[in-house]
């Protein structure tokens, strides 16, 4: 699976945001948690073939903010 993310799909595709999609739910004293849909986006062609869910788990450490883990899911063709 590695080397055919490497392969196939690295530095060849963008995530897009979906707008409409996306929430954002804070953690008291932790951070927040961020979740929604992103196309994948040919670089050459400009065309989006897929899109996935995600989440992102922030937290927040003196001031910062930083992703502590990313899930992409739910792969399907666009």
């Amino acid at each position: 699976m590695i080397n055919n993310t490497k392969n196939y799909a690295c530095g060849k595709y963008t995530r897009s945001l979906v707008e409409e999609s996306f929430q954002a739910y804070p953690i008291k004293d932790f951070g927040a948690i961020t979740e929604g849909i992103h196309k994948f986006c040919s670089l050459e062609t400009g065309s989006c073939d897929g899109k996935a869910k995600f989440l992102m788990v922030w937290q927040r450490s003196n001031g910062l903010w930083q992703v502590t883990r990313v899930v992409s899911y739910g792969h399907l063709p666009n």
